[in-house]
């Protein structure tokens, strides 16, 4: 309805696109409503992450995804989900050093993730960073117990004997 009212309302679009993402086979549609929500607010950083977040869905449309994240983080740069989602599709990409820093950012705005602690932890260790690998595995178990990530934690103190 109120894009019925106001074709250039970009939240209306925003909110479409969320709504096709989740239908299968929608995508290319969702696709076309965050880049509407754009044409009306280039700076609307939820919508630069939510297209990013579909994009990262589509095989080969990886590059474009880190292009969105990166549109997004400039658009507001205390978007930690932004940060955070850009970090996981550097690593995807292979881009360990470059989704160092997103996780610290995620970490700056949000000392107390323990899923960016744990993320940054693997991408350290990746890095052979073990000592400070350890201590952010270790927040992140320190925050969210888990046994997976004891068991990361683990492995990585008998690597390092």
């Amino acid at each position: 309805m109120a894009l019925l009212l106001s074709p250039k309302l970009a939240e209306a679009h925003n909110n479409l696109g969320n709504a096709l993402a989740q239908v299968p086979g929608r995508l290319p549609e969702a696709i076309a409503e965050y880049r509407a929500a754009l044409l009306v607010d280039p700076n609307y950083a939820k919508a630069h992450n939510n297209l990013a977040s579909v994009l990262a869905q589509i095989p080969g449309k990886l590059p474009d995804a880190i292009g969105e994240y990166q549109a997004a983080v400039r658009a507001n740069p205390a978007y930690t989900e932004a940060y955070y989602n850009l970090g996981v599709a550097l690593a995807r990409a292979g881009r360990t050093q470059e989704a160092i820093p997103e996780f610290e950012a995620v970490l700056r705005l949000e000392p107390d993730s323990a899923k960016a602690h744990y993320n940054l932890g693997v991408l350290l260790a990746r890095a052979g960073r073990l000592p400070e690998a350890l201590t952010h595995l270790d927040e992140a178990l320190r925050l969210r117990p888990d046994p997976d990530i004891q068991r990361a934690v683990d492995q990585l103190r008998t690597a390092r004997r």
